[in-house]
């Protein structure tokens, strides 16, 4: 039996961090908390919804990062 591979991943119901992979990696099996078991749903739905907070938290961070970045304009030469 494998054992089963444990991620990062928050429960909006009670908290937890952490969620269950499906023991096969196929894109239905359903991913649970670790914790109360709620379904988070299709491994391939938990893996986009990742991949697409990854996308808005990285474009939010570098609009951070080129907004506060100095442009040289009032530097004395």
């Amino acid at each position: 039996m494998t054992k089963p591979i444990i991620i990062a991943y928050p429960c909006p119901k009670c908290g937890a961090g952490q969620a269950i992979l499906p023991s096969k990696s196929e894109a239905v099996g359903m991913v649970l908390c670790a914790e109360c078991g709620r379904k988070h749903g299709r491994l391939d739905e938990v893996q986009a919804e990742v991949a697409n907070k990854a996308r808005e938290e990285s474009t939010h961070k570098m609009q951070q990062i080129y907004r506060n970045r100095p442009t040289g304009k009032n530097r004395s030469s």
